[in-house]
């Protein structure tokens, strides 16, 4: 029993070792995968470690593949999909596999694939809509708290001081103690973060007034020697021994932002604020936000919009199907010959054979 085991594992380990690197990747990628259950197991047993779930994979994939697609295929996404059907659905067929039945569910879980990613688009879009009319996750303090760098750069640094008093109110009368000094603890660590980004954008901007090196500041030996002059003599100035760094540089008045520009371009940074906040919502890109309790949920569907993309489908296919059966009625009303010819071409053809015209 041991030497059959024995062999057995050699099978499976030399079967792996000649496996492409997409398909391994697809199983490492699997392994890594927290919603997928490899094993059924009871409340005292270890967990299983990455390399015993990659194992478990490759076994089910040696051992059927047509059910390892069917127990892992809506777990891959397209490219791991890509790549099963160009290198894992190869011939020889076992006699309980189809190869024929593989490529269907593969076409069917890309098919899901693309469904599921516009079902998921919708449905974030749907989401963004009722949190705007709640107001809560995108308002200006949120979305300041998200996202420091890009508010400072395009609304923080154009408020005034009566701007920023408005913005850091609460009322205070109807807030506990609690709320108070949370408040406070925000506001502290909301500043300090504000003032290093705007920190950091002062100092980028900020153009160095002193050169880096003296060394262009001297006279070349093209300039130092001239015709009719000597090795002793006053280097000549040229234009590329002009010293402008020794001029004591001129200070401009500046003017504070919040005076430079209007209120119109000010709510026209705002707003763009605002759009890039949404495209980082709808894209998945706020980090803290549980995209599964909108993503999974099937009460933000439209289903006046699924049903009438369904119904375009449906006539597009039964368009594509018309289109079909008039090109097939074509062809079979064409005349067939074995030289191509029409009517015309076979009538002077059986005339130049007629027996009058023969010499």
């Amino acid at each position: 029993m041991t030497q059959i085991e024995e062999n057995t594992d050699s099978e499976s380990k030399s079967g792996t070792a000649e496996l492409p690197t997409q398909l391994v990747d697809i199983f490492k990628a699997l392994s890594e995968n927290a919603n997928i259950v490899f094993k059924s197991q009871q409340i005292d047993d270890p967990e299983l470690n990455l390399c015993e779930k990659q194992q478990i994979a490759e076994d089910a994939f040696h051992k059927n593949r047509e059910s390892f697609l069917i127990r892992f295929g809506s777990y891959m996404n397209e490219q791991h999909l890509s790549d099963f059907q160009a290198l894992g659905v190869q011939e020889p067929a076992k006699p309980d596999e189809s190869l024929e039945d593989i490529c269907l569910l593969i076409e069917d879980f890309k098919r899901k694939l693309h469904t599921r990613t516009v079902c998921v688009k919708n449905r974030r879009y749907h989401a963004m809509q009722q949190l705007l009319q709640k107001g809560e996750y995108f308002s200006e303090h949120e979305m300041m708290l998200r996202a420091p760098e890009l508010y400072q750069e395009l609304v923080g640094q154009y408020l005034t001081e009566e701007e920023k008093k408005q913005r850091d109110s609460y009322d205070v009368r109807n807030t506990s103690f609690s709320g108070i000094l949370m408040h406070t603890l925000e506001q502290k660590q909301r500043d300090e973060l504000l003032q290093q980004v705007e920190h950091s954008i002062e100092t980028e901007t900020e153009a160095p007034l002193v050169p880096e090196s003296n060394t262009d500041c001297e006279v070349p030996d093209a300039c130092r020697k001239q015709w009719g002059g000597f090795d002793d003599d006053e280097p000549v100035a040229c234009s590329t021994s002009r010293i402008t760094a020794s001029q004591a540089p001129v200070k401009l008045n500046t003017i504070t932002t919040p005076e430079y520009y209007n209120p119109a371009e000010r709510e026209l940074l705002r707003n763009e604020f605002m759009g890039l906040m949404k495209e980082r919502f709808l894209s998945g890109q706020d980090k803290d936000f549980d995209y599964t309790t909108v993503d999974d949920n099937v009460l933000l569907d439209d289903l006046k919009q699924i049903e009438r993309d369904e119904e375009d489908a449906y006539f597009d296919c039964s368009d594509d199907d018309d289109d079909d059966e008039r090109a097939s009625a074509i062809d079979k009303q064409s005349p067939s010959g074995d030289d191509g010819e029409d009517e015309l071409d076979v009538y002077m053809r059986h005339l130049n054979k007629h027996h009058s015209l023969q010499n």
